[in-house]
């Protein structure tokens, strides 16, 4: 990545906006710009870290920030950003946020952001004060799942609180009246990018699965198909609650504080791809994202279960009376776990080709301008595969959901 100037990075009256909030009265001496990691830690954006070296009181001081930007020297990653409105996504997520003053406590979910737009998003560094992502091709045990899972519980009690907030006595607020960004899906719906990753899946599977002696000349076909439908079952359902969806929730969209080297909070980060529909597709995404099919057998009903008491915990009463209507308890919320199986498959097959790569590996992939377009819209296999042949974690990771995605919902015998 090229160096970049702060003047690249913020507007004049942005960076005024963070030296008042973070140290009111001081003024900027110096600054420091770094990658955020050496090589790619997120896919829709350039990642920074930003110091800032201040004097306030004549004495000297620094403030540490987390900034994420729309690519300055990838114009068609640029272009694919800005065409699917993932920045004015997350600032309207964050927007909605500050209306839940929700960040702060130690019951917090979410960091706060200090500039968010349809360009940038700058928030203080959440590495400073000890938070840390796992390792992208490491599995999530016990502790770190339910401490997530407390997480994303409190983020969908808190909106559910916020929307009872703006209803009235005889109707609902529908965040889609204000809103439709939040309907709206750039990957899971019935485009080239969802191709591609069908295809990629089906050559996966060709290789690497030992289901069948003979595949189907169509399986790609077969495998879209699924893949659309999979992708059909994500939106809203007026006869149930709906929040907003994270709809990302893999490793680095998730940040941990330790005591003692346990987990003891999570904060989710990254809501570039948010959605609107019932709360269970969030749970079943971040389990299939980053737990193995093992983990599941054991502890899925577990995690279920303290989602839910956690979820019920924080909902307060006028909500709770708001909800009775839905029929809104643990029996319907595990129907829809079920219903949101699926989905949570789709979306691993198609973004772990992706995001379990190494860092330096993904940015040699995926952050060439002249390639871009074409391993997004058309064929990745090549570099998937060659990864995948010889990295057996990232091979593995991958075959786990390939072999329940052909055992649950592709009949290869009838094709």
């Amino acid at each position: 990545m090229a160096r970049r100037s702060l003047e690249d990075i913020l507007a004049g009256s942005e960076l005024d906006h963070i030296l008042q909030q973070s140290k009111p009265g001081c003024e900027l001496v110096h600054y420091d710009i770094q990658p955020a990691a050496q090589g790619l830690i997120g896919f829709l954006g350039d990642h920074l870290k930003v110091t800032l070296r201040v004097k306030r009181n004549e004495t000297l001081e620094k403030i540490q920030l987390f900034i994420k930007t729309v690519p300055m020297y990838n114009k068609p990653k640029a272009d694919f950003i800005t065409e699917n409105c993932f920045y004015e996504k997350e600032a309207l997520i964050y927007k909605i946020i500050d209306e839940m003053d929700e960040t702060d406590g130690n019951d917090s979910w979410s960091p706060k952001s200090l500039i968010h737009n349809d360009r940038v998003l700058a928030m203080l560094d959440l590495s400073v004060d000890g938070y840390k992502s796992l390792p992208v091709l490491e599995y999530f045990d016990r502790n770190h799942v339910l401490v997530t899972a407390s997480a994303i519980a409190r983020f969908h009690a808190a909106y559910a609180n916020y929307v009872t907030k703006k209803s009235t006595e005889l109707l609902d607020y529908n965040i889609l009246d204000d809103y439709q960004l939040v309907a709206t899906e750039s990957v899971f719906k019935r485009c080239p990018v969802l191709y591609a990753a069908a295809k990629l899946t089906s050559t996966f599977i060709k290789e690497f699965l030992k289901v069948s002696d003979v595949y189907p000349n169509n399986l790609e076909e077969i495998v879209y198909d699924v893949f659309v439908k999979g992708s059909e079952t994500l939106r809203e359902r007026p006869d149930t609650l709906n929040v907003l969806l994270h709809r990302d929730l893999w490793t680095n969209n998730i940040m941990f504080k330790y005591k003692e080297e346990v987990p003891t909070r999570a904060i989710l980060v990254d809501y570039q791809c948010v959605r609107y529909g019932p709360p269970a597709f969030d749970l079943m995404i971040f389990l299939y994202l980053t737990t193995s099919t093992n983990f599941r057998d054991l502890y899925e009903k577990e995690v279920f279960n303290h989602y839910f008491s956690v979820f019920t915990h924080n909902l307060d009463e006028p909500t709770r009376k708001r909800l009775e209507k839905y029929n809104y308890n643990l029996e319907a919320f595990l129907s829809l776990c079920e219903e949101a199986r699926l989905f949570a498959l789709v979306e691993a097959l198609t973004i772990f080709p992706f995001v379990l790569m190494d860092p330096k590996t993904a940015q040699v992939t995926f952050d060439d301008p002249t390639t871009f377009t074409d391993l997004i819209e058309g064929d990745r296999s090549a570099p998937v595969m060659a990864l995948a042949r010889r990295n057996i974690k990232y091979r593995k990771r991958q075959v786990e959901v390939c072999e329940e995605f052909i055992k649950q919902y592709v009949n290869l015998k009838n094709t």
